[in-house]
Order: structure tokens, then C-alpha cells, then sequence
């Protein structure tokens, strides 16, 4: 039971989490060890909790979910465990997170409070929304992000809410176009915003998504950053490079558009990641 109740919090899915290094990393604080471990103490606190909405989420969809050609295996949907001891362990993991967001910090408690609701709400109302589906995802990754500012005490950059809003907003219409042409007609039976959705309507909004996130970052590298703006610049070349390889992912169906933590198994993402994070590191700290 231990292997299932492991699987039903999704640690694959705490990279999400990672947002909340954004303040801390564009603040210039990164080296400051008690804002470090303040902010890793947050990372944990949101991981709980995405996981207890993740464990309510499986016992919503659990009927749905044996629709998908791979949600089908989760430990719900597939009979290894039952509904019951999901939701013990959600209110035990809710439990655990909410009393290290207390530890962290009362604004920060109720960013986290604010995510769970959010989450709960998209579970039982928003998820059933086409478009409203997608905002609301793109939502928490943004307050994910504000609650790691919350933690440390920093300013809340506008260009940290855009950014994270329109990075959530491309990664969710790329998940839901390659889920859609991946599995057909079975896709209505899984979601219903699938009746609503179609892969030309996806894709036009995906390369919208796409050219406000490139758009965004480019005016962040001119106008928003306090950093050593010329060697910022240089970056611009590097995200509009991922930001398009990343979209030509979806057009070959490939894995990683529906498993967007798979990216780092795609070797010209990870060199370009890498290539961005060292530039602007030195951009950032070096300047």
C-alpha cells in the first residue's frame, strides 16, 4: 500500500513546485541562507498540498480517469486502492502542509490556502469549463510563484505574475492539444471541455500563448530587469528557441507536451535550459 499511497502524490509533479525559487533566484537573494531555507521549507509546504489536491483529484476523476490510455494505471482508477484511504491520506498530506506553511509564515499560509481552495474549485466546477480550465491551472502556477515572494518578504514583480501566468497558460494548452489528437475520440469521454475543444482551436491558442510568452520575456530583458541588460538580451535568441522547440514537441504528439517533466530528457531542451540559466545567472549576479 505504501508504493500506491507514494505514487497517488505525484511526485513526478513537484517540479511545478519549483516556482517558488523565482523570487528568491530574480530578487538577488539566492545566496542568502536563511531566505534559502525559508524558501525550501515553502517548496515542501506546496508540494504536501499539491499532493492532497492531487489525491482528491484521483478520487473525483477516478471514473473518468479509466478513460486515458495512461491515468487508467493510477492507483484509484486501476482498483489498487480505494477511495476511502485516499482521502485519509489527503487530510493527512494537507495536514503536514498547511502546518509548515504556518511555520513559514502567515501571508505565506494563505497563499497556500488560496492555492488549495483554487485547486478544489477547478476539481468539482472549473475543469468542466472549456478556457476556464486552462486559466485556472495557469492561475495556481502564479500563485505558486507569489507565495514564494510571501515567504521571503520581496516585492511581487508584475513581470513574475505575467511570466509564470502565460509559461502555465502555454504548457496547459500544449498538454490539452496533444491529449486531444493522442486520443481521439475517447478524449470526450475523459474531459468534457473535449467536446468543446478542438486541435485547430488548441493550436491557435497554443501559438498565441506561445508569442505572449516570447513578447513578454523580451520586453522583461528591455525594460524590467535591473540586470546587466545587454548580456540579458543574449538570452532572448535561447527562449525563443525552447519556446519553439518546445511547440514543435506538440505538433509531433510527443510524450513530453502530455508529461511536460519528461522535458528534461529531451537533450536540446536540457542544453538549451542550461545554456539560458548560466547566461542569466551572470546577467543577474555578475552585473
Amino acid at each position: 500500500m505504501l508504493s500506491e499511497l507514494i505514487e497517488l502524490m505525484r511526485p513526478k509533479q513537484w517540479y511545478k513546485n519549483l516556482v517558488v525559487f523565482a523570487a528568491i533566484f530574480f530578487s538577488l537573494n539566492f545566496f542568502n541562507t536563511s531566505m534559502l531555507m525559508t524558501t525550501a521549507l515553502a517548496f515542501i509546504s506546496l508540494c504536501l498540498l499539491s499532493s492532497g489536491s492531487y489525491a482528491i483529484n484521483d478520487i473525483v476523476d477516478a471514473e473518468a480517469d479509466k478513460a486515458h490510455d495512461k491515468k487508467r494505471n493510477r492507483p484509484i482508477p486501476s482498483g489498487r486502492l480505494g477511495k476511502g484511504v485516499a482521502l485519509a491520506w489527503a487530510l493527512i498530506l494537507y495536514a503536514f502542509g498547511f502546518s509548515i506553511s504556518y511555520i513559514v509564515g502567515i501571508t505565506f499560509l494563505a497563499a497556500g490556502a488560496l492555492l488549495v481552495l483554487l485547486t478544489q474549485f477547478y476539481n468539482f466546477l472549473f475543469k468542466n469549463i472549456a478556457f476556464a480550465d486552462v486559466s485556472v491551472l495557469s492561475t495556481n502556477f502564479m500563485i505558486r510563484a507569489v507565495a514564494g515572494a510571501l515567504a521571503i518578504s520581496v516585492t511581487i514583480s508584475p513581470w513574475l505574475i505575467l511570466g509564470t501566468y502565460l509559461l502555465a497558460l502555454f504548457l496547459s494548452m500544449g498538454k490539452r492539444k496533444t491529449d486531444l489528437e493522442v486520443l481521439g475520440e475517447k478524449a470526450k469521454s475523459y474531459k468534457k471541455v473535449y467536446e468543446v475543444y478542438t486541435a485547430p482551436v488548441l493550436d491557435k491558442f497554443l501559438l498565441m500563448s506561445a508569442t505572449l510568452l516570447f513578447m513578454a520575456y523580451c520586453l522583461y530583458s528591455f525594460l524590467g530587469s535591473k540586470a546587466n541588460s545587454h548580456l540579458l538580451m543574449a538570452t532572448i535568441p535561447i527562449v525563443f528557441f525552447l519556446i519553439f522547440r518546445y511547440y514543435h514537441l506538440t505538433t509531433m504528439k510527443h510524450d513530453i507536451a502530455r508529461s511536460p517533466e519528461r522535458v528534461f530528457t529531451d537533450i536540446q531542451m536540457l542544453f538549451g535550459m542550461a545554456l539560458w540559466f548560466i547566461i542569466f545567472s551572470a546577467a543577474l549576479y555578475f552585473s
